[in-house]
């Protein structure tokens, strides 16, 4: 297997098909995380998605029978050019090789009430959308060897948005509803793919509970002992459906609520 990008959502998916006897390889932006990431058994290269260069071919990657797809857009403006950075890295490993695209909820229009697999077509927004023209060309290249998984906002023990709202005040939209995964339901969403060899399909990654922007934010900074934000009354935004993930997987995921996230 293969993960490219092992970065805050990579390297804990990593580890974890490590642990369950996974031979395991992937890239590193720097040369001193590549030494410890070897020092774990993690075959690595060096490769920053970032920097325009392109994807080194390397024997590690030539047995691999999987591969995960996680690195964003970043700073590319043009959207053709994060495509054919994704088709390139395709191009590095077998005809054979499966892939998970580590997408994001960001591919739908905010002027959808209700984003589901089946309500969205790339034509929608893909000539304004990095995302929408990814996933369409990594689609039309790879077939049924690619499942997408669209990620909503990722949240963990270390990384939270309540930190960036706290002590502000009239932040706009309050009324939006949130559209969450917890780091781990990420991890085990992508094994419960991979263990099922679900290819070819397109999966929301998302919590069930969806409350308020303002609700949500000013409970977590409370909690978590921020300064406490103010919210404006105000606005509407898209809900995640993740009832795809949940029948035909099917995926049980352990934090359901936003609300959960404070016990783990």
């Amino acid at each position: 297997m293969a993960v490219v990008g092992l970065g805050w959502l990579g390297l804990p998916v990593g580890l974890h098909f490590l642990a369950k006897g996974y031979q395991l390889v992937g890239t590193t932006r720097s040369e001193e995380k590549k030494q410890l990431l070897e020092a774990q058994g993690i075959a690595s290269v060096c490769w920053d998605s970032k920097s325009g260069e392109y994807f080194p071919a390397s024997s590690i990657f030539d047995d691999t029978d999987i591969c995960i797809l996680n690195f964003p857009p970043g700073k590319f403006t043009d959207l053709d050019e994060y495509r054919n950075h994704l088709l390139q890295v395709t191009t590095a490993f077998s005809d054979k090789t499966h892939f998970i695209f580590i997408s994001t909820t960001g591919v739908y229009p905010e002027n959808m009430e209700i984003a589901r697999e089946d309500n969205y077509e790339w034509s929608m927004n893909i000539e304004t959308n990095h995302i929408a023209k990814a996933e369409e060309g990594l689609s039309h290249a790879l077939g049924n060897r690619l499942t997408i998984i669209r990620m909503a906002g990722l949240i963990g023990s270390n990384r939270h948005p309540a930190k960036f709202f706290a002590g502000r005040v009239d932040i706009a939209n309050g009324n939006a509803p949130v559209n969450l995964i917890h780091l781990n339901d990420c991890v085990h969403l992508i094994d419960e793919v991979v263990n099922k060899e679900c290819w070819g399909e397109i999966f929301n990654g998302c919590a069930s509970e969806h409350p308020s922007r303002g609700a949500y934010y000013t409970f977590a900074c409370v909690k978590f002992g921020f300064e406490k934000a103010h919210f404006l009354a105000e606005g509407k935004g898209k809900i995640v459906d993740n009832t795809k993930s949940k029948s035909l997987l099917p995926f049980d995921y352990k934090m359901d609520s936003p609300y959960d996230y404070w016990f783990y």
